[in-house]
């Protein structure tokens, strides 16, 4: 996870300093990141799971993408809107906080050999790693697919020319009990606690601070509904 944010502090600064920056300017992520886990990895530590879309255009009007206009034979036009269709589904996980997976820099031809896959497999061994090197290479066609990651989850996206096969990869994970924090703060023109937002329990103390207290709980994609929006976009079934 830290190596999503290594742009936020290029120059490492003392541990026990306050990022003033930081907590009045929350950092931003970029649109890629360049990790991906290795084969051994994704094997091992992740769940698999996929689902496919069956492309056609003439039951794709959904209002969240815009028709391509274009003209040809069926394989070109249905690739045209599948091309669409896969942008919509990465922006809608862009805006959940994914990022698009990069080739990494430096990889030689050996590293980014493709892993031995199970016999189930429904991909070719050589689309399993990310290729890109910008996000400017990225989505430009169907040829190649889209990879997206965020913590422990990584998103697979492509087509095979009738379907968008989405394939879910989520790391095996224990339950993680809520964090409790509490600290003391100086409210605004003194003592109460009526400007406290409702997420805090607070506790105005004789001396003037307020004494607040809450619990940070995880809250993953693991049983998020992504094939709804999926629907949406198809309009296949926007209901």
């Amino acid at each position: 996870m830290a190596r999503r944010w290594q742009h936020v502090l290029p120059q490492p600064l003392k541990k026990y300093a306050v990022k003033w920056d930081a907590m009045v300017t929350p950092g931003c992520l970029p649109l890629t990141v360049d990790y991906f886990p290795s084969s051994i990895e994704l094997d091992s530590c992740y769940d698999v799971s996929s689902w496919d879309i069956y492309v056609d255009p003439k039951e794709m009007k959904s209002f969240l993408v815009r028709p391509p206009q274009v003209r040809g034979t069926l394989d070109e036009v249905r690739s045209a809107f599948a091309l669409v269709v896969m942008r919509g589904m990465a922006a809608v996980r862009l805006a959940q906080g994914f990022q698009f997976v990069l080739k990494p820099e430096g990889d030689t031809e050996e590293t980014l050999r493709p892993p031995q896959r199970r016999a189930t497999s429904f991909i070719p061994e050589e689309s399993v790693l990310p290729r890109a090197r910008g996000a400017s290479d990225i989505l430009k066609s169907t040829d190649e697919p889209v990879f997206l990651s965020m913590t422990n989850e990584i998103h697979r996206i492509s087509f095979n020319g009738e379907m968008i096969q989405v394939k879910r990869y989520v790391r095996r994970m224990g339950h993680n009990p809520p964090f409790k924090y509490e600290c003391l703060i100086w409210p605004k023109l003194g003592g109460g606690s009526h400007d406290i937002h409702s997420v805090f329990s607070s506790h105005t103390l004789a001396v003037g601070y307020t004494e607040l207290s809450t619990k940070f709980e995880s809250h993953g994609f693991e049983n998020y509904q992504w094939n709804r929006w999926v629907s949406c976009i198809t309009s296949a079934n926007p209901y």
